[in-house]
């Protein structure tokens, strides 16, 4: 009698994952730091303006530190579904207890708004194509108009070639710099784990303009990582 596979818990994974995922992060993608911060840069609100953030896939709490440090009167909504993210979270976050929730749930079950704003970076390629359509659309009418999305994430490249050629670059970067603790670059660009289901620029940004986003746009791409900017 043939025997049931068990179910992968994806919470669990990212519980696991929880402890050495800062330092794996930046290790892994050279490109870590200038994708947050152009990420942030599509926020169309001045840093002395008080508006409301959801973060999706909040993890570590990395790119909400950014947020607010640079926007000092935002108040933020993260989302993840690793508790033990969150919990990591809580504590880098201490200093600006007072402007942030996170909340344990699925990227999709978010409740509140209208927000001004929606940020998610390193996130969404978990969710199939299908799930992020939805969540597109569900982005969209919980903007106010003139809203702003912004994703940052892994992304398919449109030719298949370039997948090859991609993880070439990052075998022959790593040779190049022993010990600059690119652990494993393909991972991250290139060799998706059993988690992720990345889709093509195209595939989004083609997603966004179904979603009625107004304005969509790739400000910054870095082999199989980008930014999408998407106004309401």
């Amino acid at each position: 009698m043939a025997t049931r596979r068990a179910r992968h818990d994806p919470a669990q994974e990212f519980d696991r994952e929880a402890p050495e995922y800062d330092r794996t992060a930046v290790a892994s993608m050279p490109g870590y730091a200038e994708l947050h911060r152009v990420l942030l840069e599509g926020i169309p609100f001045l840093a002395t303006r008080s508006f409301r953030v959801l973060e999706l896939g909040v993890g570590t709490g990395t790119l909400t530190e950014l947020l607010l440090r640079q926007f000092p009167h935002a108040r933020v909504t993260g989302v993840d579904l690793s508790r033990r993210m969150i919990d990591l979270a809580q504590r880098k976050l201490r200093p600006y207890r007072d402007r942030v929730e996170l909340v344990a749930g699925d990227l999709g079950a978010f409740e509140g708004g209208p927000y001004d704003a929606v940020v998610s970076a390193l996130a969404i390629h978990h969710l199939t194509d299908a799930a992020k359509w939805r969540l597109f659309r569900r982005i969209r009418g919980a903007l106010v108009p003139g809203g702003y999305f912004g994703d940052a994430d892994d992304h398919l490249p449109e030719d298949a070639v370039f997948d090859v050629r991609y993880a070439e670059v990052a075998s022959r970067r790593r040779a190049a710099r022993p010990g600059a603790g690119w652990d494993r670059p393909q991972e991250v660009w290139h060799e998706h784990e059993r988690l992720d289901h990345p889709c093509t620029l195209d595939a989004e940004t083609a997603a966004l303009g179904r979603a009625e986003f107004l304005h969509v746009g790739v400000p910054w791409r870095f082999y199989g990582q980008a930014v999408v900017w998407a106004y309401r």
